[in-house]
């Protein structure tokens, strides 16, 4: 037993001497930015509601690494992230050969943002991230067994009683959630992740 233990000991102080931590953990801001203060994101888009959705998605990606706090103040903190929508633009990709009908769309959104030190040295900036994400616009050619759909709230028996109108509000209602949170995880990890 006794051998365990100290095997167990020296596996420890291994691991924490040769640098090794768990992603998420660590950060690349100097090591006085322990809170940053978040305002809601503003939003230059005519898209309602986007601003709070990707405001709580940055706060809940901050929150759940822990390398730094997220405050709802800026008394206090040690550096402000600011980040704007720039704007949000939908797109056809796929249409029908013989009525010109929108098979499937895509959501554009352009976003900026930047992490300042309270006394406003520029820590970090991106000035245009651009994601997008494709969805089906007819219940015709929504792929049900898609990680995506999945992931929604609809069952494929639910496609047979909507409309295209329907359908293509839903996919594009999962498209801007899905787009909300990969653009806080990459506002994360490149404000904040160190590169491995």
């Amino acid at each position: 037993m006794q051998k365990l233990k100290i095997a167990l000991i020296l596996l420890v102080l291994a691991l924490t001497s040769c640098g090794y931590s768990f992603r998420g953990s660590e950060s690349v801001l100097p090591p006085d930015i322990k809170v940053v203060y978040l305002p809601v994101v503003e939003n230059s888009s005519p898209q309602q509601g986007l601003s709070i959705l990707l405001t709580e998605s940055l706060r809940d990606e901050f929150e759940r690494y822990g390398a730094v706090s997220i405050s709802d103040t800026l008394a206090g903190s040690d550096a402000v992230l600011s980040a704007r929508i720039i704007d949000v633009r939908r797109e056809t990709e796929t249409v029908t050969s013989g009525t010109d009908t929108a098979l499937q769309l895509a959501t554009i959104i352009s976003i900026s943002a930047e992490l300042r030190r309270d006394s406003g040295i520029l820590l970090w900036s991106n000035p245009l991230m651009i994601i997008s994400k494709s969805f089906g616009a007819e219940s015709d050619v929504v792929i049900t067994s898609s990680p995506e759909f999945a992931g929604g709230g609809l069952g494929s028996g639910d496609l047979a009683g909507l409309d295209s109108l329907e359908v293509s509000r839903g996919q594009e209602q999962q498209a801007l959630e899905d787009i909300v949170e990969e653009v806080a995880r990459r506002v994360y990890e490149e404000a904040v992740l160190p590169d491995f």
